[in-house]
C-alpha cells in the first residue's frame, strides 16, 4: 500500500500546481517585494552529525515535520546542557526495518505523528529514545505543529485536514512532563481550540512556530494561506506564558495593535513576511552580526531549494528582505532516483541545541506523489548557520572547467585503492568533483558512496604525493570541493580508505574530475535542480551535460523544463543544445523567467529553428527561475512529436 505523506499534499500541492503553469495574478503583496539584495549571506555549512542522528535502521526510520522542544523551558541560543532533555515532534512517520546495504526499507507501520527524547546537547544516538505508539505519540489522524514546555506540561498544537488537505480544525495537545520526560500515555487534547480562520479567500492557522519572549509573552507564528495560488505569508499571535492553554487570553497582530479578534490576521497589514514555508522559526539573537535582532528562518515558496533568513527588529518585525543562505542539494542529487520528484520543505531553527555562535537549522526531504525508494529521502537534514561570519564567496558561482576526468572506476579497497588523473602537463587546479555510486540513483545504492578518502597531488608520476584534502564520514552522492588555495600539479590522486557505508570493500566512483577556474563567464544553470512537465529520469541532465538527452514523448501541445537558479541571477545570454538532427532539433520554443515559480515572463521567442545549438543574447533580466517552454518540438513533417534537449546553459550579461 502506498502511504504517501498526507501532510506532504497539504503543504505542497497548491504551490506545485501553480508552479507548473502560468497562474492567475497573486495578491498585491508579491514575492518580488521581498527578494534578497544581499550578495553574501551568513556562512552556512552542513551539520552532518545532526543529520546522522535520524539515519536509523529499525523502528522509527523516517518522518517529516521535525520540531525541538527543550523540556526545561529554556529555549535560548545554546541553552541545552549535557543533562538537558529535548523532545522532538514529528508528523507522518514510517516504521520498519532498513537494508543496511542499499537503504531500501520494509515498512511495517505508518502513523501521523511520533516523538523522540534526546538527553544532552549533542546528537548521541545512544541517548535518543523514539516514541511511536500504535496510533502515534499524540494520537492518529492529525499532524503536529510546534510545542513549548511550560512548568510540568508540554503543549503543542495539531491540526486535522479537510477533504482538500487544508486545515479543518486546530487542537491543543497537552502532555504531562513526569521526572523530566513527557508521559505520552496521558496525552490530553482540546479539540477546536480556536487558532484557525477559514473564508473563501484565506485560511490562517497559528502554531507553526513558537518563540518564548523575554516580556512574559509567548509569540506563536502562523501562516496566511491564499487559496488562489497557495502562497503562504507570515502572521503572529501572542499569549501570556502562564495562560497558554486559555484561548481567551490570546491576541492577534493586526499590523498596528494586538486584537482579540483572530480575523484581523487575514489583512495584508497583518503580514510580517511573504512567501514562507508552512513550518518555520523566529529566534532572538543575543550576539553576533545581528545582536538584539530576531531571525526568521524558513524555506522560500513552501517547497524549493532555498533556505532563507530574514532579520527583524522585534517579534512582529518589520522583517527585512529574505536572504538565501543555503541551497539544499537533494532535488538534484536524487532526481534520477525519483524521476524529478524529490523536494525540500519546512526549514526552521533549533536554538537550544545550537552552539554559541551558530544556529542549528533543519529542513525536510521528500518525494512527490509516491513513496521514497530509500530512507535517504524521507528524513530531516541539518545545516549550521554561522551568526558571526559571512559566506566566504559571493552568491554567484565561480566558473570552472574540467581539466581531467575519469569515469566508471571500481577497485578492491580492502587496502587503500588509488585512482590517478594525469593532467598532461603542470596545471593549476582549484578543486575537484566526485560523483559517487548513489549519484546514479536506483539501482546503484547510496550505501556504496565513498565514505573516507584523501585527495593527493604530485608533479611526477612516482611522487612524492602531497595530501591536499581529506574527507571522512561522507554519505552524500556528490562531492564538490575547492582547495583553500590553487594547486600546481600534473597528477591528482584519490586514495580510498573506506569505500562504502558498510563492510562492502569495493570502491565505486562514477566520475572523478580535477577542475580549474575558467576565464569565461560562469554557466549559472550548471548543476542546478530541474523540473519537467512529465516524470523523466534524465531531466537533470540538461544542467549536468553528458550523454543523456532529455526526452519527452508525452504528445502534449507544449512541454517545458524549469531550472531553479538558487537565488536571483542576472541573465544576458542562454544556450540550448538540441537533438543534433535538423528535423529533430527543437523548432519553436520560448524562454521565460519567474521570481516565485508561479508567474512567468517571456524573455525570448524562437520559431523555425533547425540548428543543433541555439546561442541567444537577450535583454538582461534578473530572476531566480528559468523555464524553456517548447511549443513545437520537431519539424512539421515529423510524425513523432517527441521533445529532445541535451543541455541548457545561462550566462550573465557580457561585460
Amino acid at each position: 500500500m502506498t502511504t504517501v505523506s498526507r501532510r506532504t499534499f497539504l503543504r505542497t500541492n497548491a504551490a506545485l500546481a501553480t508552479g507548473l503553469s502560468v497562474s492567475a495574478a497573486l495578491p498585491a503583496l508579491s514575492a518580488k517585494a521581498w527578494s534578497s539584495p544581499v550578495d553574501r549571506p551568513l556562512r552556512a555549512t552542513r551539520a552532518d552529525e545532526w543529520t546522522q542522528l535520524f539515519d536509523r535502521r529499525s523502528g522509527w526510520i523516517g518522518a517529516d515535520g521535525i520540531y525541538s522542544v527543550p523540556l526545561d523551558g529554556r529555549d535560548g541560543l545554546a541553552s541545552a546542557t549535557p543533562g538537558s532533555r529535548t523532545a522532538f515532534i514529528f508528523s507522518d512517520t514510517r516504521i520498519g526495518t532498513v537494508d543496511p546495504d542499499d537503504l531500501t526499507y520494509d515498512q511495517t507501520g505508518f502513523v501521523n505523528n511520533s516523538s523522540a527524547v534526546l538527553t544532552g546537547d549533542r546528537p548521541d544516538p545512544a541517548r535518543a529514545t523514539f516514541v511511536l505508539g500504535d496510533t502515534g505519540a499524540f494520537g492518529n489522524g492529525f499532524w503536529m505543529n510546534d510545542g513549548i514546555a511550560i512548568g510540568d506540561t508540554l503543549y503543542a498544537t495539531g491540526f486535522a485536514p479537510d477533504s482538500d488537505w487544508n486545515a479543518a480544525r486546530v487542537d491543543l495537545i497537552a502532555v504531562p512532563i513526569v521526572d523530566g520526560t513527557p508521559d505520552y500515555t496521558a496525552v490530553q487534547r482540546t479539540e477546536n481550540f480556536g487558532l484557525l480562520v477559514r473564508n473563501s479567500t484565506y485560511i490562517v492557522m497559528f502554531g507553526v512556530g513558537i518563540m518564548p519572549g523575554t516580556d512574559g509573552f509567548v509569540y506563536v507564528y502562523g501562516y496566511r494561506n491564499t487559496l488562489l495560488g497557495g502562497q503562504k505569508d507570515l502572521v503572529v499571535a501572542r499569549v501570556p506564558r502562564d495562560r497558554f492553554a486559555d484561548v481567551t487570553a490570546w491576541r492577534y497582530w493586526s499590523g498596528t495593535t494586538w486584537s482579540t479578534d483572530i480575523t484581523v490576521s487575514v489583512r495584508d497589514s497583518a503580514v510580517l513576511h511573504a512567501d514562507v514555508s508552512t513550518e518555520l522559526s523566529v529566534t532572538p539573537i543575543p550576539r553576533g552580526r545581528y545582536a538584539g535582532k530576531y531571525l526568521l528562518v524558513y524555506l522560500r515558496n513552501v517547497n524549493s531549494t532555498g533556505l532563507e533568513y530574514a532579520v527583524g527588529s522585534s517579534p512582529t518585525g518589520p522583517f527585512e528582505a529574505g536572504v538565501r543562505f543555503y541551497n539544499c542539494p537533494e532535488p538534484y542529487i536524487y532526481e534520477s532516483q525519483t524521476e524529478g520528484g524529490t523536494y525540500c520543505y519546512n526549514a526552521k531553527a533549533h536554538p537550544s541545541l545550537s552552539d554559541d555562535g551558530r544556529l542549528l537549522v533543519s529542513y525536510n526531504v521528500n518525494r512527490l506523489g509516491s513513496d521514497p525508494l530509500t530512507t535517504e529521502i524521507y528524513r530531516p537534514r541539518f545545516v549550521w548557520l554561522d551568526l558571526e561570519h559571512l559566506a566566504d564567496q559571493p552568491a554567484a558561482p565561480r566558473a570552472t572547467t574540467d581539466v581531467a576526468v575519469a569515469r566508471d572506476w571500481t577497485a578492491d579497497a580492502r587496502r587503500d585503492a588509488h585512482l590517478v588523473l594525469d593532467l598532461g602537463r603542470l596545471r593549476t587546479i582549484s578543486g575537484y568533483r566526485i560523483k559517487h555510486a548513489g549519484y546514479a540513483g536506483s539501482p546503484a545504492p547510496s550505501a556504496w558512496n565513498t565514505r573516507d578518502f584523501t585527495i593527493e597531488v604530485a608533479q611526477r608520476a612516482a611522487g612524492p604525493w602531497r595530501p591536499v584534502d581529506t574527507v571522512t564520514g561522507n554519505t552524500e552522492n556528490l562531492t564538490e570541493r575547492r582547495f583553500t588555495s590553487p594547486v600546481l600539479t600534473r597528477f591528482v590522486r584519490i586514495t580510498v580508505h573506506r569505500p562504502t557505508q558498510s563492510d562492502d570493500t569495493t570502491a565505486r566512483v562514477l566520475e572523478f574530475a580535477a577542475v580549474a577556474d575558467a576565464d569565461s563567464a560562469p554557466d549559472l544553470a550548471r548543476y542546478k535542480p530541474v523540473l519537467a512537465d512529465a516524470a523523466n529520469s534524465t531531466a537533470h541532465s540538461v544542467t549536468d551535460p553528458g550523454e543523456d538527452v532529455w526526452v519527452n514523448a508525452s504528445g502534449h501541445s507544449t512541454t517545458w523544463l524549469s531550472i531553479d537558479l538558487g537565488t536571483d541571477r542576472t541573465i544576458g545570454r542562454y544556450v540550448v543544445e538540441h537533438a543534433g538532427d535538423p528535423n529533430l532539433n527543437t523548432r519553436d520554443f520560448v524562454l521565460q523567467s519567474s521570481d516565485n515559480n508561479k508567474l512567468w515572463t517571456t524573455r525570448d521567442n524562437v520559431t523555425g529553428n533547425t540548428a543543433a545549438v541555439s546561442d541567444r543574447a537577450v535583454v538582461p533580466f534578473t530572476a531566480r527561475y528559468l523555464r524553456l517552454l517548447i511549443t513545437r518540438p520537431v519539424a512539421p513533417t515529423v510524425a513523432d512529436k517527441t521533445t529532445r534537449i541535451r543541455a541548457i546553459a545561462a550566462y550573465p550579461p557580457a561585460t
